[in-house]
């Protein structure tokens, strides 16, 4: 991604954050985690038995942690949001911040401070004289995130089993702001482990960064998190050498994006009919890399499933050749139905994987994501690589809007923002939540239409870490409307920003005179919600105390009559109370065709069309169960 340079009074926040009467400007940010305060401990509680060889990680298994069977704490944060191409899916990134999610420094600190650990459980490395041992690894500095300085650094540490002194073996340094890396740069680093008081059990090494603050007590609302290193495919094993530079594997490579074009969410309600026909993309587009040196054959799948519904279709890809370190993107076409079953809400969960190798890892060789069909529209990822704002001179009443456009007339109840925490949480400063509408001569922001002052940012801790503003009056807003703030101080806000979805287009900033479109690339962490009430919808509702329920619907296909069978805990329910229990069948278009009681069996369908339909069994008038069904005569 290439940032634009700007006109005087832009600036793009990074490194040394040295911005002097900004106005508009970028600057790192605490990552979204669903606790903040857990996922950095000084040591888990559990360290693994001593390993044996060979050992590998490429941070590709679920989980915002280091895998435990490999690593001893949790200080590194494993995503795969803040770099851009990786080795493989997944890196664990070290950076600037400390148990509880706070920045674990102090501006005051001349230089540096020792910030994040990786370290390994015990190794068996009993292999005395051996000189083939070597330890290897990707890294990358800033990536999506901030980029180290000079007074920065990472570094490699060994530990021999007979000592407590942890020894350096590698280091490198940040970078002058005037000579900032590639940011989709992975640079591989061999270490021979060769010295006899490392070739022992116990053998452990580690990881280690240095981060500094920048010293400006004019920009407090700029400390966040700082000086990102990303590590991947580490790599320690007998019978290599420096120049064996491949591994036996061909692995996923980045998350799926969106179905959607336009939007990340949007709401269910508002989804059928004219956003199903202009904002559903035609692909799903995976990307995978052969890391080996020699072709290699995969097979790609795709496969979508109503999570809750509980049915699901799959698509074959085909198989293909792969060059050594080729890099591929496959583009899956697909005709998923939609069915409009729930005016609330829907989840998909879109999951794409490779059959490849027995001798491939397979933890990395599958990408899930979850469709969300909630309550609210939102263009970013719920990532935040950087943080946005307006600072400085001139900005004391600026506001920022930012751009939607509704499918459906409705009532807009409220906007969830996430906030980036700063150093001491200094971001705290009342501002005025507000709507506009469109003006359709500038396509720009128009009349304000609603604000509510007396506002300030609030930090959550939880797995979705937005917090909501709701309206308390009625606001109805069609097509295309702006939500936003206005300031009430010249310090910045720092809301978040998401670098991997470019919706720079829809954002505008006013100092007083007119609008301006911004001049970064990405997307703000703002969401506007819809609808009746402020809830957060989750899976269809099940009576609370009783099993789950399985439901077989067979013959299938059928031609004028199907049966039905339930299950409990895998057995058959023999006589479910007919007064309790219902059966409904409901076309593609989410139309009820068919309902009957459970008891009355077969249910005969001899005037429905052929084609797909969806079995709904309620209890009480309470969801239970549901399955596909396929009419073919």
């Amino acid at each position: 991604m290439n940032f634009r340079t700007g006109t005087a009074g832009f600036i793009l926040c990074l490194g040394s954050l040295s911005v002097i009467h900004a106005q508009e400007v970028l600057v790192p940010a605490i990552p979204n985690i669903p606790n903040a305060g857990s996922r950095k401990s000084t040591e888990v509680d559990k360290i693994p038995d001593t390993l044996d060889l060979p050992f590998f990680d490429d941070f590709s298994r679920k989980g915002w942690l280091p895998h435990p069977e490999f690593w001893v704490d949790e200080y590194a944060y494993i995503n795969n949001s803040y770099t851009v191409n990786p080795i493989t899916l997944g890196v664990a990134t070290l950076d600037a911040i400390y148990s509880d999610g706070q920045l674990n420094g102090s501006t005051s600190e001349p230089l540096s401070f020792e910030s994040d650990f990786l370290t390994s459980a015990h190794i068996n490395l009993d292999f005395p004289g051996r000189q083939d041992i070597w330890l290897s690894f990707f890294y990358e500095s800033r990536g999506l995130g901030d980029s180290p300085e000079i007074q920065d650094s990472l570094l490699v540490e060994f530990l021999a089993p007979d000592s407590s002194d942890w020894e350096t073996v590698w280091s490198t340094v940040g970078f002058h702001s005037d000579s900032l890396p590639e940011k989709d740069t992975f640079l591989q680093v061999f270490i021979p482990v060769k010295e006899e008081r490392f070739l022992k059990k116990g053998f452990r090494f580690r990881f280690k960064n240095f981060a500094s603050l920048p010293n400006d007590d004019d920009k407090r609302g700029h400390w966040s998190n700082v000086d990102h290193w990303h590590l991947d495919y580490v790599y320690l094993d007998t019978a290599r050498s420096s120049n064996i530079l491949a591994v036996n594997d061909v692995s996923m490579i980045s998350s799926l994006g969106s179905l959607l074009k336009n939007y990340e969410s949007m709401p269910w309600r508002h989804f059928f009919p004219t956003a199903y026909l202009r904002e559903l993309k035609t692909t799903v587009d995976i990307s995978y890399r052969n890391n080996d040196t020699t072709i290699r054959n995969a097979t790609r799948i795709l496969k979508i499933t109503d999570l809750n519904f509980n049915f699901s279709d799959s698509i074959n890809g085909g198989s293909i050749n792969v060059n050594p370190r080729e890099l591929k993107t496959f583009r899956f076409p697909y005709n998923y139905p939609f069915i409009p079953y729930n005016p609330d809400s829907a989840i998909f969960e879109v999951m794409s994987y490779l059959i490849t190798e027995d001798l491939d890892f397979k933890w990395n060789d599958t990408v899930v994501r979850h469709q969300k069909f909630y309550n609210y529209y939102s263009y970013d990822d719920g990532s935040a690589e950087v943080g946005y704002g307006l600072s400085g001179g001139g900005t004391a009443s600026a506001s920022v809007a930012y751009q939607f456009k509704t499918y459906k007339k409705d009532t807009l109840r409220g906007v969830k923002f996430y906030f980036n925490r700063t150093l001491g949480d200094y971001s705290q400063d009342y501002f005025m939540l507000a709507v506009w509408n469109h003006d359709p001569v500038t396509d720009r922001p128009g009349e304000l239409i609603r604000s509510v002052s007396g506002v300030k940012p609030e930090y959550q801790s939880e797995l979705n870490r937005f917090t909501t503003y709701a309206f308390d009056t009625t606001i109805i807003v069609s097509d295309i409307f702006y939500v936003g703030w206005i300031k009430t101080t010249e310090n910045m806000l720092n809301v978040g920003w998401d670098r991997g979805n470019n919706n720079q287009n829809k954002i505008f900033y006013n100092l007083g005179q007119e609008w301006y479109n911004t001049k970064f690339e990405g997307s703000l962490m703002l969401r506007p919600l819809m609808g009746p009430e402020l809830v957060w919808p989750v899976s269809a509702p099940e009576i609370p105390g009783q099993p789950a329920i399985s439901l077989h619907v067979y013959p299938n296909p059928a031609g004028d009559q199907f049966y039905i069978e339930l299950s409990d805990n895998t057995l058959p329910m023999r006589n479910p109370d007919p007064s309790d229990w219902s059966v409904n069948l409901y076309n593609l278009q989410g139309k009820l065709v068919y309902s009957s009681n459970i008891s009355d069996m077969p249910h005969y369908i001899g005037d429905l069309p052929e084609g797909l339909y969806i079995v709904k069994v309620n209890q009480d008038g309470l969801y239970r169960a549901s399955s596909k069904l396929m009419i073919a005569r």
